[in-house]
């Protein structure tokens, strides 16, 4: 178990102990992000690389007070999501992040590991070592599942989503799936993310060349998703589109350059048309 440690010469604020479809796509590793922020938007928190340990903290995102900071050995950062850079890692309630180790372009990890850091007992942080290639892609409301994207193969880039028990330190079998096409693979660039007001569903926009994009529906409570296919094809200033929740969340809206492109109906994951 790692163990994060104290940065020397920082004091720990507020008593806080400081311590140690298918639902396949395939793209390019969206990287690292610099911070991610808790949903509230009350605190930022940081990963950034001090030499042989990374620094992990915790700051007031109101005027920059640090809240806490320690350290963990190796290499390791908030995770993106897309490739606009859009950060995760954080859990909906904000009692937990996962830090991810920076993608590797070159060949598959045969070993992925993630830093599990409980943010209000950041002493009792964790190393979780997964077989494979992967990297971050959600987390569940009560933060008991992580998502993760197996990265299959470089050549293809192909990946898949999975699912990994936090509880029981479990990756679980099999991939979570469209079940409505479960043979197809589909190919994408993750450019754009929204999440439910509860954290327990994650949609991500796909777009693939010389395709229509797609939005990925992952349940996160549910352990499944839906790939939903859009009447969109993407021009070269696809990464400029966003995902917003509207009308109490009960739709989901494809902005391009201040234009609905897209709705999808949340309660019956159906695209509507457009107004």
């Amino acid at each position: 178990m790692a163990r994060l440690k104290p940065v020397a010469g920082l004091a720990v604020a507020g008593g806080l102990a400081l311590a140690a479809g298918g639902a396949f796509a395939a793209g390019p590793w969206p990287g690292l992000a610099r911070s991610v922020t808790a949903a509230d938007g009350a605190v930022r928190y940081r990963a950034a690389r001090a030499g042989a340990f990374t620094v992990v903290s915790a700051v007031r995102a109101a005027d920059g007070r640090r809240i806490w900071s320690g350290r963990v050995r190796g290499a390791f950062g908030i995770p993106a999501v897309t490739l606009s850079g859009s950060a995760g890692g954080l859990s909906a309630d904000g009692r937990v992040l996962v830090l991810a180790q920076p993608p590797s372009y070159e060949e598959p990890r045969s070993v992925t590991r993630f830093v599990v850091v409980p943010t209000r007992r950041p002493r009792a942080v964790r190393t979780i070592a997964v077989p494979g290639d992967f990297g971050f892609d959600a987390l569940s409301p009560d933060a008991q599942t992580l998502y993760l994207i197996e990265h299959r193969s470089l050549a293809e880039a192909a990946y898949a989503v999975r699912a990994y028990d936090l509880r029981r330190g479990l990756l679980l079998p099999g991939a979570i799936v469209d079940r409505r096409e479960a043979s197809e693979t589909m190919r994408g660039f993750p450019i754009a993310r929204a999440t439910g007001p509860d954290g327990t569903w994650v949609y991500t926009l796909y777009t693939r060349p010389d395709a229509t994009a797609f939005v990925h529906a992952l349940d996160t409570r549910g352990r499944t998703a839906v790939c939903v296919d859009l009447p969109w094809r993407p021009g070269d200033d696809a990464w400029k589109a966003e995902l917003r929740l509207a009308d109490g969340a009960t739709q989901l809206l494809v902005r391009l350059r201040g234009e609905t492109v897209a709705r999808i109906d949340t309660r019956t994951l159906e695209v509507l048309p457009r107004p």
